[in-house]
């Protein structure tokens, strides 16, 4: 039986008839981002849309649209048509947000990329997504110069930012600033979003415009109206920032601050200053801004809620009364962005990530063990959900969709249990990934990088548990013959993001191997689990590693 609320102002909650009684007409009524953007300009015209944190920066709904509007016409002029890939390798701004619903306007396809990748991963996200054109910031085009010969469907290059001849310059596009008549469905693809692979190279979910709208207008299950000004410095290449906050403010009718990146230093500043009604964490985030001495206006904060996922037991009420908020926890995957929300108010259960929403649209939810049955409410097995918000497949790749969609149920990786109610409640990763601050990082990809040091003969890498930010990366080293912690930093700086260099090194003698010769990593993170000195730490021996190695 589907959880549903049966008395009181909740009485019908988290059904989408419910949910959609929140929304003026209009917007109860699209099916596609691009209706969501021209229906939500008519409604609300001249009311603040987005703020830009970092400079101040406002635009109104109608700006927007008629915005979006010039990028989407300009990319029609240069021959982008419905169902091409867009690439946006840009960070946090106005700009990232017009470009992505200019592409919604026209069917083309965005392809948020990473801006913390480098030639590697990026190669891989623009060329398996057959990308034909990209918006990259200027200080990035490097990367893009580096791989561009490598990427034979890319065609139109975009800087935003310092111009350089022979490329596009994002802000003299000027097309018309009607909306584009363009024939968009709600199956059709919205966006293709990467996600960090345990066993290959990262694979990308298709998203449809069907998946963003439901998705979105979830959020008015938690109150969310008019009156809402949503604060978030988390990624627009992550659905968190893109569904929940950018569309989700545009369906209920708020406001979006957004942040470059997310800040301490700026943090509770920003929210004071704009009056952010909310804002959006990650656990990790959570943990760091408890773990901080009180600062300015923390306290006395505009905010009433904090949306999150992950919020860490031991700090949720903590967490709640020092900063006069109200944890409001959810869950969803970026293949499957419906989500499952705690409910509000006396209805919410601490620990939990809550409820399927949606359900009289078919949004289920199960726990079953390793032969796909379904298990006894409270005992420990694989969360499993079906519903039309999943993803349409991963992007051309139907034997890694046949893995993990089986019979029209997704398997998320992820261990939980269920309780009588039908609540929720998160234990443990299946995937062996390493969850640092947010970021999914697949240890073989580290792995391959260490092993290809001609000193190192294997290497193996965990996740070891982090206060603040989750999670952090260690590895084990298997030496060839003698070699240093340093070395291994400085040689991953500028092969990969800053994010997966291992912070904790162990160099060893021997490796547990398998009969097949794979290393059982599940014994090594069993031993470290007792531990609370995971070894040469990197962040104590080389506190300046960033700026010493260039790493980025």
């Amino acid at each position: 039986m589907a959880f549903i609320i049966e008395e009181g102002e909740l009485a019908g909650w988290p059904n989408y008839s419910w949910a959609v009684k929140r929304l003026p007409e209009d917007m109860a009524e699209v099916k596609t981002v691009k209706e969501a953007v021209e229906s939500s300009a008519k409604i609300r015209g001249d009311k603040i849309y987005a703020i830009y944190a970092d400079t101040g920066d406002k635009v109104t709904y109608s700006e927007f649209n008629k915005e979006a509007n010039r990028i989407a016409n300009a990319l029609l002029e240069l021959g982008v048509k419905k169902g091409d890939r867009v690439a946006l390798f840009l960070r946090n701004s106005l700009d990232y947000l017009r470009a992505i619903y200019a592409c919604a306007k026209i069917g083309a396809i965005e392809v948020p990329v990473n801006w913390f990748y480098r030639e590697l991963d990026a190669k891989h996200v623009i060329g398996n997504s057959e990308s034909s054109t990209i918006f990259v910031e200027a200080d990035l085009l490097p990367v893009v110069e580096s791989i561009k010969e490598n990427l034979p469907h890319l065609k139109n290059i975009i800087v935003r930012g310092d111009g350089k001849a022979g490329y596009f310059d994002m802000g003299s596009l000027d097309g018309k600033s009607t909306d584009p008549e363009a024939d968009v469905g709600a199956e059709d693809p919205m966006a293709i979003i990467y996600t960090s692979g345990t066993t290959g190279l990262p694979k990308g979910a298709v998203l449809s415009n069907k998946s963003y709208v439901l998705s979105a207008q979830a959020i008015t299950l938690w109150m969310v109206d008019e009156s809402a000004n949503d604060y978030t410095g988390l990624p627009l290449f992550h659905i968190n920032a893109q569904i929940y906050s950018s569309l989700g403010m545009m369906f209920a009718g708020g406001t979006l601050t957004l942040r470059s990146l997310f800040s301490v230093s700026n943090f509770w500043q920003d929210i004071s200053t704009y009056n952010c009604t909310h804002f959006n964490l990650l656990g990790s985030l959570a943990n760091i801004l408890y773990s901080l001495p009180p600062v300015e206006y923390e306290k006395d904060n505009p905010a009433k809620y904090v949306i999150i996922g992950g919020m860490p037991k031991e700090i949720w009420r903590g967490f709640e009364e020092r900063f006069g908020v109200e944890v409001l926890e959810g869950y969803s995957m970026t293949e499957d962005p419906l989500p499952c929300l705690n409910p509000p108010g006396e209805y919410k259960k601490l620990g939990s990530f809550g409820v399927p929403v949606f359900p009289d649209l078919g949004h289920e939810a199960k726990i079953v063990d390793e032969n796909g049955n379904e298990v006894e409410r409270g005992k420990t097995g694989e969360l499993v959900r079906k519903n039309p918000a999943q993803m349409l497949g991963y992007y051309k790749a139907p034997e890694k969709t046949a893995e993990i969609v089986k019979g029209g149920w997704l398997y998320s990786g992820d261990f939980a249990k269920m309780d009588e109610k039908g609540y929720l409640y998160f234990v443990d990763r299946k995937k062996f990934i390493v969850r640092r601050s947010g970021e999914n990082i697949a240890s073989w990809e580290i792995e391959d990088v260490i092993k290809s040091h001609p000193k190192v003969q294997d290497a193996a890498v965990i996740p070891v548990a982090d206060p603040i930010r989750g999670e952090e990366i260690k590895v084990f080293i298997l030496p060839r013959e003698g070699i240093k912690p340093e070395e291994i930093i400085e040689y991953m700086a500028g092969k990969v993001a800053y994010f997966k260099i291992p912070r904790f090194i162990e160099f060893v003698q021997m490796l547990p191997y398998t009969p097949t010769g794979r290393v059982k990593k599940w014994q090594l993170k069993e031993m470290e689990k007792e531990k609370t000195d995971h070894g040469w730490d990197r962040d104590k021996e080389i506190p300046d590693w960033r700026k010493r190695f260039g790493a980025k």
